[in-house]
């Protein structure tokens, strides 16, 4: 096995090398990720019709294409939304084929995502994988106990997740799993961050073209401090992500400044006006102690 195709076999990516000349277009190879994303064998995708190809991958390979959805179909006939990067590769002067890399992201796991945050309030969102390494990470609480979107293979779930918690979190994932369907719970957070919360969860597994789940997308829906004794800019912060509140919409409907309310959350002013926290308050639908302890008159 030569070098090249010794690294496009592991890359995580699902991807496809095709060529084209005047006549026909054909898969010379494809990767055991996109196998696995779409549930044939790579003699089954190399013996499909050149019409099939450019149908269903929408494929031309002399130009670049990126497109943000494109539907394919498994072997099982299941549809999976992927979004597309088609690169060209440089032609050969001595080679009449054009050659191009099509590499596919399997949008399944984020659609999943919006359709859970268009029910209801999403604070925080992911994608682990069948190990529980975090891959993905949305955090609207901006940051919650870790960085949002940023890439965290060497993470795992369970280090998030308060440690009498873990086997209940795990059985869940394994039902999921097993039964390929949503699962809820709610559970409490370790305190990486000095503070621990219960947060309510949901989990889905996201199935390969094979029936096998591939990976898992989740979304927080709330989460309560379990410790009453934490900063005021925390609370400010979890307040705004459950009401859906962004800096600028509260600043635009109260009249107080973007600076004023980012030293709030950030925890910059420790004990506002009484008008501000008042006005604050109202627009969050709650009480200004469930807020702040103290403040100024």
């Amino acid at each position: 096995m030569s070098v090249y195709h010794h690294i496009f076999q592991i890359m995580n990516q699902p991807m496809l090398l095709m060529s084209q000349n005047e006549i026909e277009v054909r898969i010379e190879d494809a990767n055991q990720a996109f196998l696995r994303l779409c549930g044939y064998t790579l003699k089954e995708l190399q013996s499909k019709k050149s019409s099939y190809l450019l149908h269903k991958y929408k494929i031309n390979i002399s130009r670049q294409v990126m497109r943000s959805e494109v539907i394919i179909y498994t072997k099982s006939k299941r549809k999976i939304s992927v979004r597309i990067d088609l690169q060209p590769l440089p032609r050969s002067i001595d080679n009449k084929l054009l050659y191009a890399f099509i590499i596919f992201e399997d949008l399944s796991p984020y659609n999943w995502i919006e359709q859970q945050a268009e029910r209801n309030k999403v604070l925080i969102s992911g994608i682990i994988d069948r190990h529980h390494h975090v891959r993905f990470l949305r955090d609207r609480l901006a940051p919650f106990q870790i960085e949002p979107n940023q890439q965290m293979q060497d993470e795992t779930l369970l280090q998030f997740i308060a440690e009498t918690d873990h086997g209940k979190i795990l059985k869940i994932i394994q039902e999921a799993h097993l039964q390929k369907k949503e699962r809820s719970l709610t559970i409490k957070t370790s305190k990486l961050s000095g503070i621990e919360f219960e947060l309510s969860v949901s989990f889905t597994p996201i199935i390969d073209g094979f029936g096998d789940v591939l990976e898992f997308a989740f979304v927080i829906w709330d989460l309560r401090p379990i410790d009453d004794c934490i900063e005021a800019s925390m609370k400010l912060r979890i307040w705004m992500a459950k009401r859906d509140i962004t800096v600028g919409y509260l600043s635009s409907s109260t009249g107080i400044s973007i600076q004023t309310i980012s030293k709030l959350r950030n925890g910059k002013i420790l004990k506002p006006q009484r008008l501000t926290a008042e006005l604050i308050a109202s627009e969050l639908q709650v009480d200004v102690h469930e807020i702040w302890s103290e403040i100024r008159k």
